[in-house]
């Protein structure tokens, strides 16, 4: 009868194939032209007491069917006999399961573990033989940590490798690659769910180019990510112009997922890398104060890693981050290059907003250094030009354009007394010049260069006048000194001239307050004020005889007066017919009617209406007599 050894670490035989198939309760399809024996071990399953152990292969040779179900209830160690080569061909489904032993997997000592089928890993893979991926899917569905390692630096292969598992915290979502890089081929694909891939410091590679062959879940705050410490990262190769995605992200510190999505020019082979730097760039030698002078700043809270390890294709890199928890950002920039030691702007970028914004940089070309990082730039200058002052004067006002939020500064001996801020400030000045400074800033801290320009203080021009007077017509004569160029005279009656030497008529006695103000050519202004007394002798005269016949000689009936302000003419003839009239301090009739035609000798009647500037009535009426003498 064949035997299958049931052996625990102690090699203790335990029982014959027929007992062992009942109590696995699952068909195994034997290839005994290859084998020579068939080892397994199982144990806890169904009412059987058997202590919980490990699945030992000790260089047989084992094919499952793809409808084979086999449940390992503890863990599976393939194991390579002294002279043996042993394979385990797995097609169907196996799972190796925690049941108080830790459900792992060993390869060891020159054994080889092949197949077609689907392997659920509850723990940890410790990969020290070979691995053919084949056509498989490796699933780690362990609920605590579980990591992927080796003790002779073998790199495992997968073709599917899928990241399952329902552990809550942050360890217990965690996959680890330990000691070792791990890859998955080039027809296989990552499927990480919700969990982590953590490469710690070494690297993940997906040799498969297709768009598809990484993903992840992608729920807002619940994302599957792949975390690298330094020197770690994700490698992807790429074949095409469509965009592939790094899902990167760290659960040390603060938890983040900050994507990153490569676009490569051309279908050509490349090979890209991408890592999240989940801590200041600083703290790995990357000096986040160290910025180009085209930049305000770049954040301080991460930064990816990205080369291109394969292949001479320039990409589109788009990164992406939380507006809400890492700020607004408006450009991207790079460490080292092409200035050294320090973050360089890399131009104009492009940005889009969601659950997550992105700034994209179309085609770009400089992949020698690997650091990345958002940016703000710096605001543009102001636009600001000086005017000059006058020494000891108020209310001063200076302007900047082109800026939001203004932060002024002005010399020692000045006062902004309102718009600070703002783009306009009014300033009171005192006796000496000195610069204004202004510069824009933004409600994310960042700012423009200070603009500056040179305030001169002028000192202005001393008023001065002296008047004559020529009954109520005053003359003013300018006596200003220190360079005057300006003058505006108040007459005190409601008049005023820009004239340097006016004369200005009176129409009433009284004091009047005369006000001159003299200015300079930058504007500064010194006023004097003197206080006249109009006083002109009042009088009417009233002539009662002219000969209007153009001899040069009493042509006109003139009504001389001096000091009215109200006067109001009208003359009739000798039958009550008004026949001219005039509303006006100087009266001269020259004998003809309103509508020009010559009135003929005779007496007339006149009526006249006049009131002075003192209030007095000069009002009368008499008879004129109008004498040609032809």
């Amino acid at each position: 009868m064949l035997k299958i050894w049931f052996l625990t670490k102690k090699s203790v035989i335990f029982a014959y194939i027929l007992l062992i198939l009942s109590i696995m309760k699952i068909k195994l399809q034997l290839n005994l032209s290859k084998s020579l024996s068939v080892l397994a071990l199982v144990g806890g399953i169904g009412s059987t007491a058997v202590a919980q152990t490990i699945f030992f292969n000790n260089g047989a040779q084992v094919f499952t069917a793809s409808a084979a179900i086999v449940q390992i209830n503890g863990g599976f160690q393939n194991d390579g006999a002294a002279g043996t080569t042993p394979v385990f061909e797995n097609n169907g489904t196996m799972t190796i399961a925690n049941s108080g032993t830790p459900g792992s997997v060993f390869l060891t000592n020159g054994s080889t573990l092949q197949g077609d089928g689907t392997i659920f890993v509850e723990q940890d893979w410790t990969n020290d033989a070979t691995f053919t991926a084949d056509l498989s899917t490796v699933d780690f569905n362990g609920d605590l940590q579980q990591f992927i390692t080796s003790t002779t630096a073998t790199v495992t292969t997968f073709n599917n490798l899928t990241l399952s598992g329902a552990g809550a915290t942050v360890a217990d979502r965690k996959k680890t690659l330990q000691l070792v890089n791990a890859r998955v081929g080039t027809t296989g694909i990552l499927t990480i769910n919700d969990r982590e891939l953590e490469t710690q410091t070494n690297t993940m590679f997906i040799d498969n180019p297709a768009v598809a062959a990484v993903t992840n879940a992608t729920v807002f705050g619940a994302e599957g990510f792949v975390s690298s410490a330094f020197g770690g990262t994700l490698s992807r190769a790429t074949n095409s112009t469509s965009v592939y995605s790094f899902p990167t992200g760290s659960s040390t510190g603060t938890l983040r997922y900050r994507e990153l999505k490569l676009t490569p020019a051309s279908g050509a082979a490349n090979v890209f890398t991408g890592r999240l730097g989940n801590n200041t760039a600083t703290t790995d030698g990357f000096n986040v104060t160290q910025i180009d002078t085209t930049m305000c700043k770049v954040t301080a809270l991460f930064y990816h890693q990205i080369t291109r390890t394969a292949g001479v294709d320039n990409a589109d890199i788009d990164v992406f981050y939380n507006l809400v928890t890492d700020g607004p950002w408006d450009g991207l920039a790079k460490w080292n290059s092409p200035t050294a030691a320090l973050w360089n702007n890399m131009g104009t970028v492009t940005v889009t907003a969601g659950a997550y914004n992105d700034n994209k940089k179309l085609a770009w070309t400089d992949f020698s250094n690997s650091p990345y990082i958002l940016s703000r730039a710096k605001l543009a200058d102001p636009v600001f030009a000086c005017a000059d002052v006058c020494v000891n004067s108020t209310g001063n006002i200076f302007t900047a354009s082109g800026g939001t939020n203004y932060v002024w500064s002005t010399p020692l001996g000045t006062t902004i007394t309102s718009g600070n801020g703002t783009n306009t400030i009014t300033v009171d000045w005192g006796a000496t010049g000195g610069p204004i400074t202004v510069i824009d800033t933004n409600s994310v801290g960042c700012y423009s260069d200070p603009v500056s320009c040179t305030v001169n203080v002028s000192t202005p021009p001393t008023a001065a006048f002296d008047t004559t007077s020529a009954g109520f017509t005053y003359n003013f004569t300018d006596l200003s000194t220190g360079g005057a160029t300006t003058w505006l005279w108040d007459f005190g009656d409601g008049s005023s001239s820009t004239a340097q030497n006016p004369s200005h008529p009176y129409s009433a006695n009284g004091p009047q307050t005369v006000c001159l103000t003299a200015g300079n050519a930058n504007g500064c202004t010194d006023s004097v004020c003197f206080t006249i007394d109009v006083d002109v002798f009042e009088f009417i005269n009233i002539p009662n005889i002219f000969s209007p016949n153009n001899d040069g000689n009493n042509d006109a009936w003139y009504v001389n007066s001096s000091g009215l302000k109200e006067f109001q003419v009208e003359i009739y003839d000798r039958w009550g017919l008004k026949i001219w009239e005039a509303e006006a301090a100087t009266i001269k009739w020259d004998g003809r009617t309103t509508a020009g035609l010559e009135c003929t000798d005779g007496t007339y009647f006149y009526i006249l209406k006049a009131v002075s500037v003192t209030n007095k009535d000069y009002s009368t009426k008499g008879f004129i007599s109008l004498v040609r003498n032809k």
